[in-house]
């Protein structure tokens, strides 16, 4: 379900022109949810963590990693041609010659910038393997010193890559400790703690400048999150927000095919910022859910190529 709520809170945080007309619900949304992503990826990248030889790593990491590497240049394209051919509907410009360079050096240039998280979950899973065989505390002081040190970088999203992997990292790790995970994150008691710890935290960021703050204030948005599902898993839609959760993958990867149009159409007649940003969330979230449901299944070739869904079997295990 903490994927569910997270996707929930990707393409509302998404939604246009959500940054412009309420920037502070949009602060509030990035202060924890990408975050939280990056430790559930980790955390559910167990079998990663037990590769033993580069016989392992070249099977299970192709596999796995394939299904994101496919659809991140493939929407990269699809993102090239439509900036291309039609300039006056995008912010940033596009040039072909700069494509493979951008997508593999600059990815913080990609077209659809969006995709950086799918660059560094990739080069995140390359590296998985590696942290089982590596000090954990080591890695852990390595990656802590750049939350209290950012780099600012944007050769192959180093600045951003490090910023991030300390989530990915501490999600390696607890997973090794699931069930006690799970047992803590149900206790109803804590789950009023991280809320009051969470927005402590984050009311702080506006008087004390301070990355590791934001750290803190990332995890603990974080928790609650999770903690929430567990502890009230009764009171919540769990079936619609596992099937979000599942898809969460798809709905990201499709979303802005539908966001970006929709918003220049209600720009266009001039159509108050609330609706713009309720069809633009509801768009974002529904249409890349039913291709996801009803069209990926009847075609290998897109599920691959636009839904990173490397077997028509994968769709229908839910």
């Amino acid at each position: 379900m903490a994927r569910g709520i997270g996707i929930l809170l990707v393409t509302f945080g998404h939604s246009i022109p959500l940054k412009d007309a309420y920037p502070a619900i949009y602060n509030f949304i990035y202060s924890f949810h990408m975050p939280m992503f990056f430790f559930l990826s980790g955390f559910f990248a167990t079998k990663l963590l037990e590769i033993n030889s580069i016989n392992d790593w070249l099977k299970n990491l192709s596999r796995s990693t394939l299904r994101l590497v496919i659809p991140y240049f493939v929407i990269s394209f699809s993102y090239g041609l439509i900036k291309y051919y039609i300039p006056h509907m995008v912010k940033r410009p596009f040039l072909w010659e700069d494509f493979l360079y951008v997508l593999t050096i600059y990815p913080l240039s990609n077209p659809a910038l969006f995709l950086w998280f799918i660059y560094l979950i990739i080069i995140m899973r390359i590296f998985t393997p590696i942290i089982s065989k590596t000090n954990r505390w080591l890695l852990f002081l390595f990656f802590i010193i750049f939350q209290f040190f950012p780099v600012s970088y944007d050769l192959f999203a180093v600045g951003w890559l490090l910023n991030y992997f300390i989530y990915y990292f501490i999600g390696t790790q607890i997973s090794q400790f699931k069930d006690r995970f799970i047992v803590l994150m149900g206790n109803r008691w804590l789950i009023n703690l991280y809320l009051t710890a969470f927005v402590a935290a984050y009311i702080s960021t506006f008087y004390i400048e301070c990355q590791f703050l934001k750290f803190i204030t990332a995890i603990l948005g974080s928790f609650f999150v999770i903690s929430l599902c567990f502890s009230y898993s009764n009171f919540l839609p769990k079936r619609i927000l596992d099937t979000f959760g599942f898809y969460s993958l798809q709905i990201y990867l499709l979303q802005y095919f539908f966001i970006f149009p929709l918003a220049h159409l209600f720009q266009l007649f001039n159509i108050a910022n609330i609706p713009t940003i309720i069809a633009t969330f509801s768009f974002g979230m529904i249409c890349p859910l039913a291709i996801s449901i009803y069209i990926f299944p009847k075609s290998r070739l897109l599920s691959l190529l636009f839904g990173g869904i490397a077997q028509l079997s994968s769709i229908k295990k839910q």
